[in-house]
């Protein structure tokens, strides 16, 4: 009893003073950060990202607390999406992010709201000063907070599915710079407007990829390329018709007169 007692004894101060060499250890000047990286950035400058952070030099890189640096970067504009903060011994501390991307706009009283393709709003800005981007109409805020996602009613919860499920098929496309403006007023009757005038009607928001790829052939091309005014209906996956403007009735007079001349 009495030599297990002394070893019981021995080996708990052997394991106290390794802890107390650990603490020692990990508090010195080798584990103090001197490199903070950020992976991912493109547009962004890396230092405003760093400062954002919270992360200094000679913070020891044991005590860096991810998830406040995480909800830093993330509430602070531009809002960049947190991949993932982690470190690399003795002292680099990297922080992988992801660009939020503008990719339409919603109109909210006298400015607009930028947004990403999941909804988040990126920016409030003036109607003067409107970037070339797809206007959502539609959409009804009950509340509205910059730097976060749009808050709809509930009874809107369907629509919103339907303007993320959207923007992100139009931002794999790249359609973006060839759409004026999404109506949603219908969430199962999507339609939109073309820079250059033409009216689209999509439908539900499925097979999207089917949908949107017509923006980009030789249909739509000649479509754009002819004199008339009408509608595309392109509801049916792998189905576009164009239907013409029916011609007014002042039109319709003058070529009768033509006809009557000859």
């Amino acid at each position: 009893m009495g030599r297990n007692g002394t070893r019981s004894g021995f080996y708990r101060f052997m394991v106290l003073l390794l802890c107390l060499a650990a603490v020692v250890f990990i508090g010195t000047e080798i584990f103090q950060v001197e490199n903070c990286i950020v992976v991912g950035s493109h547009t962004l400058d890396d230092d405003v990202i760093i400062n954002i952070s919270g992360v200094s030099k000679s913070d020891n890189i044991f005590k860096i607390d991810k998830k406040l640096v995480k909800t830093r970067i993330e509430s602070s504009a531009p809002f960049p999406k947190v991949l993932a903060v982690s470190i690399k011994l003795p002292d680099e501390v990297i922080i992988s992010i992801e660009e939020r991307t503008a990719v339409a706009l919603i109109p909210y009283l006298s400015s607009y709201l930028l947004i990403d393709d999941s909804g988040f709003v990126l920016d409030i800005i003036k109607e003067d000063s409107i970037p070339t981007l797809p206007i959502v109409e539609g959409i009804h805020i009950t509340r509205l907070k910059k730097g976060s996602l749009l808050e709809l009613a509930e009874s809107d919860k369907y629509r919103y599915k339907v303007l993320t499920v959207m923007l992100e098929a139009v931002t794999e496309w790249g359609s973006g710079e060839l759409i004026n403006s999404i109506s949603l007023d219908n969430p199962d009757g999507i339609s939109f407007l073309t820079r250059d005038g033409i009216s689209v009607y999509i439908g539900q928001a499925v097979e999207l990829d089917r949908k949107l790829g017509w923006l980009h052939s030789e249909a739509y091309t000649t479509v754009q390329q002819s004199d008339q005014e009408g509608s595309l209906d392109v509801s049916v996956p792998g189905k576009a018709v164009f239907h013409p403007d029916p011609v007014e009735e002042e039109e319709e007079e003058t070529l009768e007169e033509e006809n009557t001349d000859n």
